[in-house]
């Protein structure tokens, strides 16, 4: 009876320190992305700029180019999806969110390198519609001149920016939870 009491206390320290590493390498992940993502030009964004774009010129209808220079151009619209626009921050937020607010969930190595696989995949889909949601509502605005009191048009594109982000991490993260069970967690 002696030896499992001390078995409990080993078994939650290295499960600890499992779930520690995985998080560190989150972090490893998201300062790299960050690095490649602060030098990148237009053209090693492909990956995400384009599949964004598709989905900004289907829910809006309309035309863009690229441009290996700036980006996505609709010259129709006078707009464009530039590098900045890219939801790679995003992206970076929702995987470490991910990683570190649900790897405690998984009790093997292979579950917690499932969850990182699969927290990066999710990132990903996520960041591509929370971004082109967000792009297709400020086309909309910009199409229509909009304002909002005392903010500005760039002001009012970078607030609803933040709460289509906002909504689309809280759904990804509601989404996790409930996959992983942690949500059960907190219920009981």
């Amino acid at each position: 009876m002696t030896a499992t009491r001390a078995a409990a206390p080993v078994d939650a320290s290295r499960a600890q320190l499992a779930n520690a590493i995985v998080i560190l390498a989150a972090f490893g992940v998201a300062w790299w992305i960050k690095e490649f993502y602060s030098h990148a030009r237009p053209s090693q964004l492909l990956w995400v700029l384009t599949p964004t774009t598709q989905l900004v010129a289907w829910l809006t209808r309309a035309h863009f180019e690229f441009e290996p220079q700036r980006g996505f151009l609709c010259r129709d619209l006078r707009y464009e999806i530039v590098p900045a626009c890219a939801g790679v921050n995003f992206m970076v937020i929702a995987f470490v969110s991910m990683v570190a607010g649900l790897v405690h969930t998984r009790s093997s190595a292979a579950g917690r390198f499932g969850l990182f696989t699969l927290a990066a995949g999710a990132a990903y889909g996520t960041t591509l519609l929370a971004n082109a949601s967000r792009i297709a509502i400020a086309v909309a605005m910009h199409q229509a001149g909009t304002s909002f009191g005392p903010l500005t048009a760039d002001q009012l594109h970078c607030t609803i920016g933040a709460l289509v982000y906002l909504l689309f991490l809280g759904a990804l993260f509601t989404l996790g939870a409930r996959v992983t069970g942690a949500d059960r967690e907190l219920a009981g």
